[in-house]
């Protein structure tokens, strides 16, 4: 396919209204210039948008013109008005004798006056002696030749006389005349002819139009991005929807299970105590039966017997219906039944009320001084609210108030991809098949945020920990990044080291030849501890735990397993949501496991 658009292709183009798509005409419809947005539109749909008032919004980009005169005050496109004319005549159209008072069909034109002619005029024109010399060309000539040689004369509005040169003072086309008046150089305008004017304008527009094609490269480039951003969008949402379904239909299929474990529980423990019921419901019913009809046979007998008859009937019977007194069914029970007891549910409810979190997370590029254009984004993260954390007893390294735990999980759905998230538990194992890429997914390797932040309310302590498990293969060389933990209102996605916010580091040393931890404070390094050795096999646990109080404004770094405070620091701000944001980072030949706690 030709790279080139074709001349009938860009004379549609020229020739409609962008707005009505109607062609251009010189009665109705004449072509008007908007100064903002270089477009031509026809007069009848901005006499529309005007409404008749001196104001005019462009219907193309909107910019606001105040425009005294009207429309009719905007500039007539003469390029259009050439084009037009020229399509009339290649396609046979009438077009009028501009001296003619009769309005004869037009059949030549004088490129030296730029009118056109009909016959009776054209004779007229060549017997004027001082016309003579203008060449004319026929319309059926002009059909064999190409638009663009077809020219307007281009005359003065004020002294009806050829444009000629070119005010640099005024920006404005001139006349001879206009030189010697309005525009005379003695009084501080600068004038040029066209020619001059024309060839110093063109390499400053053409300098402009190439900067707008790079410029419009680059805009592709970010539609092509905003697209892809959409295209995001829409799957993070699709997989959002697919999440939240699939997490409450497991609750739910737990729900039901334990529905139909309660309810198989009551039919067993119901059967168990209905069966002694029966079987003493049974004996009861046979004690009845022979004691109801064994006193109806008796008395019926003895209504129809005589003296002596009852009488040995009585001998006989006396001592089995005294029998009968005696008997009584066996109760083992007075009363029983089967109960069910909501345990738990005061628990669970509210818990029900806070599952589950919708976030929206936005990455904006900050600006570096020095121009690097690698991943440096920051994180706004977006959220209705906060669950409450539940508390627990105890007031480790002498706090105040009440303790809180808080029960945290690794955001899988925001995860890097080289990670294995699963709840509090996350590896630097990669997962056998990838989550779908959504515009809320870490691009820097080996990432995670927690699902929530902390929030300290206050008065309130509140703590978490994490157990990390590292396991080296090969030794790396010294001064590696092997973990790093963080606290910080100010989450960013980057392969840069972060500054903001408390970082706990587990690095390869050099002074220590072994593997240290360093915590850090904007940048500050605060304690810096050798743990282990960077050895081949070496396996490590590492306990965690940040102890965060509001009414001191401090944090503490606890090691867990070695029962000692690594650190802390005060003044910390609590006024934001922190985040706990982790980087396994890009140490290669080490096994990573990390778990809240």
């Amino acid at each position: 396919m030709s790279d080139y658009v074709s001349a009938s292709a860009i004379k549609d183009l020229l020739t409609e209204c962008p707005i009505c798509t109607e062609h251009f005409d010189e009665a109705r419809r004449t072509p008007r210039r908007m100064p903002c947005c270089v477009q031509s539109i026809c007069q009848t749909c901005l006499e529309t948008y005007s409404k008749g008032l001196p104001t005019l919004s462009c219907p193309m980009c909107r910019h606001q013109h105040n425009l005294p005169g009207g429309v009719k005050s905007l500039p007539k496109e003469p390029i259009i008005l050439r084009i037009l004319d020229h399509l009339k005549i290649v396609k046979g159209l009438h077009l009028p004798c501009t001296d003619c008072p009769d309005g004869n069909p037009a059949m030549s034109r004088c490129d030296d006056c730029g009118v056109f002619l009909c016959q009776e005029c054209l004779n007229a024109h060549k017997r004027v002696q001082s016309m003579r010399d203008h060449q004319t060309v026929s319309f059926k000539e002009m059909k064999e030749q190409p638009g663009k040689s077809f020219n307007r004369l281009h005359k003065c509005a004020q002294h009806h006389q050829p444009l000629q040169f070119y005010c640099y003072t005024c920006e404005k086309i001139v006349c001879v005349s206009c030189t010697v008046v309005e525009h005379k150089e003695g009084n501080g305008h600068n004038i040029v002819s066209v020619d001059e004017a024309h060839q110093e304008k063109a390499k400053s527009i053409d300098d402009i139009l190439v900067k707008l094609m790079e410029k419009a490269e680059r805009l592709e480039e970010i539609k092509q991005s905003l697209k892809e951003r959409h295209s995001n969008i829409q799957v993070s949402k699709q997989a959002a929807v697919v999440d939240i379904n699939n997490a409450f239909d497991e609750l739910i299929n737990e729900i039901q299970q334990r529905r139909g474990i309660l309810l198989s529980d009551v039919e067993e423990r119901s059967s168990k105590i209905l069966k002694p019921t029966q079987e003493e419901q049974d004996s009861t019913s046979n004690i009845l039966a022979k004691v109801t009809s064994s006193t109806e046979y008796t008395r019926q007998m003895r209504s129809e017997a005589d003296k002596i008859e009852d009488l040995q009937m009585m001998g006989s019977s006396a001592a089995t219906l005294s029998s009968m007194l005696e008997m009584s069914p066996k109760v083992s029970l007075r009363r029983a039944g089967v109960s069910f007891a909501s345990t738990c549910f005061s628990k669970i409810t509210p818990l029900l009320k806070m599952a589950g979190l919708v976030k929206s997370v936005v990455f904006s590029p900050i600006e570096t001084p020095n121009g690097n254009t690698s991943l440096n984004d920051a994180m706004t993260i977006e959220y209705e609210y906060v669950p409450q954390a539940a508390y627990m007893t105890g007031q480790p390294l002498g706090v105040k108030g009440s303790l809180t735990r808080v029960d945290l999980e690794w955001d899988s759905s925001i995860a890097s991809e080289d990670l294995t998230v699963s709840g509090p538990v996350v590896t630097n194992d990669k997962q056998e098949h990838l989550p779908p890429r959504t515009g809320c997914r870490l691009l820097s390797p080996r990432t995670v945020l927690t699902s929530t932040p902390l929030v300290i309310r206050p008065g309130q302590t509140i703590m978490f920990g994490m157990e990390v498990t590292y396991s080296v293969t090969t030794p790396e060389d010294n001064n590696k990044l092997i973990f790093e933990a963080a606290l910080t209102d100010s989450p960013v996605d980057t392969y840069n080291v972060l500054t903001t916010g408390l970082r706990a580091n587990l690095e390869t040393c050099e002074d220590h030849n072994g593997i240290c931890l360093q915590v850090d404070y904007k940048g500050q390094c605060l304690s810096h501890d050798n743990l282990t050795l960077n050895e081949s096999g070496t396996t490590y646990s590492l306990g965690l735990g940040f102890v965060l109080e509001e009414e001191t404004h401090t944090v503490h770094v606890w090691d867990r397993i070695q029962e000692k405070l690594v650190t802390s620091v005060t003044p910390f701000p609590f006024v934001k949501p922190l985040w706990v944001m982790i980087d396994f980072g890009s140490y290669p030949n080490t096994q990573l496991t990390c778990q809240l706690s």
